[in-house]
């Protein structure tokens, strides 16, 4: 067998061989016009929280450096409920109990499956028929 992998009339490189690449279409990078949140300190995050857009409000949450009071400003029930869920799913203690009491069995539900859920809370929100319902719907 050839040690190089070339069928025998192929000029040079068979299957190994490099092969053109295009530019990738995907990027990680924030889009145009939104912050860049990963390089954001907290006096920026703290700004970028009180933006009239709820996708900039829910991209906040996202930092590993968001303030607490941050957190529980942007779980606010005024808060548009996109933005409440962004907060319950940081992972962040203490989240899980406030959403626990939203107006939203979304986001209700999202603190159901929250690590820092008290017991009590867990309890009322498995009774909770509106979580429940909600819960069904994503499970069929």
């Amino acid at each position: 067998m050839n040690p190089n992998r070339v069928p025998e009339g192929v000029p040079s490189g068979g299957q190994f061989a490099a092969a053109p690449h295009g530019e990738p279409i995907v990027s990680i990078a924030p889009a145009a016009g939104f912050p860049d949140i990963r390089e954001a300190g907290q006096a920026q995050l703290r700004l970028l929280a009180r933006s009239a857009d709820p996708a900039v409000r829910a991209e906040v949450t996202s930092s590993p450096v968001v303030p607490d009071d941050v957190l529980e400003e942007l779980s606010s029930h005024t808060q548009a409920p996109a933005v409440r869920l962004a907060v319950v799913n940081t992972g962040y203690a203490g989240t899980a109990e406030r959403a626990a009491e939203d107006p939203s069995p979304i986001v209700r539900a999202s603190a159901l499956a929250s690590w820092d859920l008290s017991e009590i809370g867990r309890r009322r929100l498995e009774k909770d028929p509106e979580v429940q319902r909600f819960m069904s719907l994503i499970a069929a």
